[in-house]
This record gives C-alpha cells, structure tokens and sequence, in this order.
C-alpha cells in the first residue's frame, strides 16, 4: 500500500521526515540507550550490527510502501528526538495491522513529545493510507507509553494476546472515525 502523500509528517514542535542513511549514527545512539530499549528489544540496547539490521528493514520498508519509521527532529533546536512512524507490524506487510511506533531519548520524555508523534502518526495514517483502524504495541510495564497510547485515542484490546518479537506485549487499537 502506497499513501496518498509523500511521508513526512509535522507537527506544532517537530518533524518526522523518511528513513535515510543519514541518520543511522543517531539511530545507533538511541538503539544502545539502555533507558530506551527497557521496554523495547527484550530489553536489551541493540548493537550497531543489529541498528545496522533494523535500519536496512525499514529503509525497504519506506522504499517498498512509501512509509515507516522516520527520524524525529525539534524544529527549534533541529535536535534529534528520536524515532518514529508508522509499519507494518513486525515490519511483516503479509499481515494488515499498520503499527504507530516511537522511541525518545529520555531527557526528551515527560515533554508531550511522543503524544504529539503518536497523535500525529494516527491522524497521517488514517488521511493518507486506506486502513480501517492502526494499531499500538506496548510491553505491560510500560505505563508512560500506556498514556501516550490512550491519549492518541487507542484502546487496549484485552481479547488478544500478542507476542511481538518474542516478548509479550499489549495490543491496543484505534479505528477509522466515522
């Protein structure tokens, strides 16, 4: 699926803009955080060798679908956040479900940085691409991006449980508005 719209995405205070090699230096820094990754990667900060992997994933994600997830930049500062977007979940497009993804370095998080990425990857996703409904992937523990989640308007689907990349997450669910 192809969105409507070239996928770069803006916000009040920041910008999403496409996967590129150019930021792979950033997304190494974020990826071996050990704060970041707590709840992300069986929790485990990812070594430049598996940055190097997922980075590839979703540069022929974006290529392949003309979506994924982009580097989040402050428009002020121009500093850069952190990551996000929206995939395929498990970046696997034989399934439906488009997943609203995030990750922030810590001295960004209580800023309402990821709700404005959240909610601005809903409201991208539902204008731009033909889906019904988008999804969010949580681990349990992880009560910040519980909110983040709730304030962008998903719900937590208890009727599914979800493995994702082999650790056992939430499933919550937005639909399409009416």
């Amino acid at each position: 699926m192809k969105p409507k719209q070239e996928f770069k995405i803006e916000t009040p205070r920041l910008i999403i803009l496409p996967p590129s090699e150019r930021y792979f230096d950033h997304l190494c820094q974020l990826e071996s955080n050990p704060e970041v990754m707590r709840y992300i990667s069986k929790g485990k900060p990812r070594s430049k060798e598996k940055t190097r992997t997922i980075m590839n994933k979703i540069i022929h994600h974006y290529n392949e679908h003309g979506f994924s997830l982009g580097a989040i930049f402050n428009k002020e500062s121009g500093e850069y956040i952190g990551r996000g977007g929206l995939i395929y979940l498990e970046l696997n497009d034989t399934q439906p479900d488009i997943e609203v993804g995030y990750a922030l370095f810590p001295r960004y998080w209580g800023k309402g940085y990821a709700t404005e990425v959240a909610k601005a990857c809903v409201d991208w996703g539902f204008k731009y691409l033909n889906v019904d409904r988008l999804v969010g992937i949580i681990n349990p523990k992880n009560h910040a991006s519980r909110r983040v989640l709730e304030k962008a308007g998903m719900i937590l689907k208890c009727d599914r449980i979800y493995v994702y990349w082999g650790v056992k997450v939430d499933f919550y669910a937005i639909n399409r508005p009416l």
